[in-house]
């Protein structure tokens, strides 16, 4: 099992690779973000061989609505660059929303004229038609999201309907994205979600609840959660996306603090 820090809430006075500077001063070697298109690669390159930092996971597509069919050429071609820009980078994960959002995480457009089933539907076939772009070292992730607070009128919600697309899709590619903090606003206890989809989970998402903060700022035991998906073997990659309660530095000590007390000094990993 590995970490991963998300930079895209951190530092944000500072361009993206000055904060994998910050990530490295901590002792955390893997990064992850949104979009790339904001972002100077061969500067983020840069950074990342100086401080032996990786990208672990980022955004297949920040343009068009998988669960529009009229929009798939949009998604498609953007699927096309991130792999590009993976390659680039060497990440191996690129996650997939069911809905584009805008400023804020704003869901753009919900489509309320088309039916739970026509969602689905296109989606899976925007996931079979992706995974077909999509080289065969690198996996794709579905991310349910919540409507409670963040992102009112996003399609994909639960984990039960993530699983059911993974299933019609069935390609040992595709995964679950899990957001135990955007679960747990649409009330999907994280161990719970642990225990009863192990075998889907691609990827981990962690923020504290309430608040979306750094681990500890919430009521969530987090030793808890990371010792279950130790008993569940998980082997995939825990990111630490939150919102920076009070100073980001300080955010990535607690987060280090908490990795190292479920896996002591033994569990590091390199970027790359």
């Amino acid at each position: 099992m590995k970490e991963a820090i998300s930079i895209d809430f951190l530092f944000p006075e500072l361009p993206a690779h000055r904060k994998i500077e910050q990530v490295a001063k901590a002792g955390l070697r893997q990064i992850e973000f949104g979009g790339w298109r904001d972002k100077d690669l061969h500067l983020l390159e840069q950074a990342m061989r100086e401080h032996d930092v990786g990208v672990s996971n980022f955004s297949a597509h920040r343009k068009g609505s998988p669960i529009n069919s009229a929009e798939h050429p949009i998604v498609l071609a953007e699927v096309r660059e991130a792999v590009e820009v993976a390659e680039r980078l060497g990440c191996r994960t690129l996650m997939v929303l069911s809905n584009e959002l805008g400023d804020g995480g704003v869901v753009v457009n919900s489509y309320r004229e088309l039916s739970d089933q026509e969602k689905r539907d296109a989606l899976c076939r925007l996931l079979v038609q992706a995974l077909e772009i999509v080289p065969q070292h690198i996996s794709l992730v579905i991310e349910p999201l919540n409507t409670r607070i963040d992102h009112r009128g996003n399609y994909l919600v639960s984990m039960e309907q993530a699983v059911e697309i993974v299933d019609t899709v069935a390609n040992p590619r595709l995964a679950v994205l899990a957001d135990l903090y955007h679960l747990g606003i649409m009330g999907e206890e994280p161990l719970n979600v642990v225990r009863n989809y192990a075998s889907y989970l691609g990827y981990i998402h962690i923020a504290d609840i309430p608040g979306r903060g750094e681990p500890g700022s919430g009521e969530i035991k987090w030793q808890k959660v990371l010792r279950q998906l130790v008993a569940e073997h998980y082997q995939g990659t825990v990111g630490f996306e939150y919102e920076s309660r009070h100073d980001s530095a300080a955010s990535l000590s607690a987060v280090k603090q908490l990795w190292q007390s479920v896996f002591g000094d033994d569990n590091r990993e390199t970027g790359s």
